[in-house]
């Protein structure tokens, strides 16, 4: 997940629910054109390796990581654009395959938002993965890439234990 603790990161423009599952699902046939994405920034403003609004967007360093665990995996480049400074930096749309891990006792708010989220046990198809049936953006790594993100410099990544049933 991002790390809160980088101020002044850049913010991309929102974009709607709607657009948001085109772009991860790769609809329309869209995923080989870039997407720009409007930024404004400030002399602060810090462009971190992960980004997770309003889509998943990793810097090319980490998606040169990321390939070495998913080489099949389908990136589409987004184009950070802040027309005032006339500034451009090149992100990567991460759009891992979703997989269905949930266990039974994986706990619920009544509004169906996650309370306490487990995992089940087996294998994993994909190092990298969202989960199906979440409301929740969030990213799902296995402990190697996580082990390999946190060995070298990343900015802006915070990495979470998931709980797996016994």
């Amino acid at each position: 997940m991002v790390d809160e603790r980088v101020k002044h990161r850049v913010e991309p423009a929102a974009l709607s629910p709607l657009q948001v599952e085109d772009i991860l699902t790769g609809a329309q046939g869209q995923q080989d054109d870039p997407l720009f994405l409007a930024v404004y920034t400030d002399p602060r403003t810090v462009y971190p390796d992960f980004l997770e609004y309003p889509l998943p967007l990793v810097s090319d360093r980490m998606k040169a990581l990321l390939e070495k665990y998913m080489p099949g995996l389908e990136w589409r480049a987004a184009i950070l654009t802040d027309f005032q400074q006339a500034r451009q930096e090149v992100y990567w749309v991460l759009r891992p395959p979703k997989m269905d891990r949930l266990s039974a006792q994986t706990e619920w708010y009544p509004n169906e938002t996650l309370k306490r989220l487990i995992l089940r046990q087996g294998e994993m198809e994909s190092p990298v993965f969202r989960i199906v049936g979440l409301i929740e953006p969030h990213i799902y790594i296995h402990l190697a890439v996580a082990e390999s993100l946190l060995r070298r410099s990343f900015t802006g990544i915070r990495v979470q234990r998931i709980e797996m049933e016994h």
